[in-house]
């Protein structure tokens, strides 16, 4: 074993390459932010009461800035530890020697724009727990939980228990992602479902709480810039997908909405928007009440 660093924003990924450089061994693990210049030599030396088999792995080593900016004088290549980074800034001398000394691994999360690759990898993943999973309940798992892999491979786990899986039983075990929630809050004012809007509302409002409120107005924010998108581009997803860099597969469940609004209605759902956004900053109204109001606005400006 030598030293290594893993780093990135995939703790899926992360958990596999911890695994790998462990093979058979247990680890012991250590909070970066506590660990003294006194027990990091005895890390790297080996001289721990359980060096026996143990690998030493230390998470987030980097937030404490003394000691990482010393760790190419303690450090050598034939150290048995592992870094384990969140996001690290690469510009440092510790980084960058690190990545001649070390074995290292960049592991990022996956976006929208690898979702054919995600959707591939939920599949095998079920394999792996011992069912099989086709790709429209890949693909509704996808839409509920979001691209945590961790999440995900959490929940592909616990559906490993279930007989006879099928989409309903899906739905029902598996709550919607904060983002499918948006977009269910906007498909429904656009389709002119007020009563749906506020039965949705009034649900989030429950679970999520205010803070819930504001992730709501900026994930609605976003569904709405799609739209303007693809109101502009006549519901062609492929062409907006180009220009704004959104996967297909979110575009396209706009898509049908987006042909039959008017410029008119658009620049209505824009102002709703803004009004919403800006009360939520100036006043001290439920903000619920105000992603409710927008909403409406919304549903008596298309009733489409």
């Amino acid at each position: 074993m030598t030293l290594a660093l893993i780093y990135g924003d995939n703790d899926f990924e992360k958990r596999q390459e911890l695994f790998k450089l462990a093979k058979d061994r247990g680890m012991d693990r250590y909070d970066g932010e506590e660990v003294t210049l006194e027990k990091l030599r005895e890390l790297a030396t080996g001289q721990t009461l359980f060096a026996a088999n143990n690998l030493s792995v230390i998470d987030g080593l980097s937030d404490n800035s003394d000691i990482w900016n010393r760790l190419p004088e303690i450090l050598t290549s034939d150290a048995d530890i592992v870094l384990a980074e969140g996001k690290i800034d690469k510009r440092t001398k510790t980084y960058k020697w690190l990545v001649k000394t070390a074995k290292t691994s960049e592991h990022v999360a996956l976006t929208d724009r690898q979702r054919p690759k995600l959707t591939a990898w939920v599949i095998s993943r079920a394999k792996d727990h011992g069912y099989t999973l086709d790709n429209g309940l890949a693909e509704e798992l996808i839409d509920r939980l979001g691209y945590d892999q961790m999440r995900l491979d959490m929940v592909l786990g616990q559906l490993s228990l279930v007989d006879n899986l099928d989409k309903a039983k899906l739905q029902y075990i598996v709550p919607l992602a904060k983002s499918e929630s948006a977009f269910e809050l906007l498909e429904a004012a656009l389709s002119g479902r007020v009563g749906d809007v506020k039965r949705i509302i009034s649900y989030l409002e429950q679970t999520e709480g205010d803070d819930g409120a504001y992730m709501t107005v900026g994930l609605l924010a976003s569904q709405v810039f799609n739209l303007n998108g693809l109101v502009l581009a006549r519901g062609d997803s492929a062409e907006v997908a180009a220009d704004l860099g959104a996967h297909p597969f979110v575009l396209q469940k706009l898509a049908p909405y987006a042909r039959r609004i008017t410029a008119d209605q658009l620049a209505k759902i824009n102002r709703a928007m803004i009004r919403a956004d800006e009360q939520m900053k100036s006043t001290g109204a439920n903000p619920w009440m105000l992603v409710e109001v927008a909403l409406v606005d919304i549903a008596k400006v298309t009733s489409i």
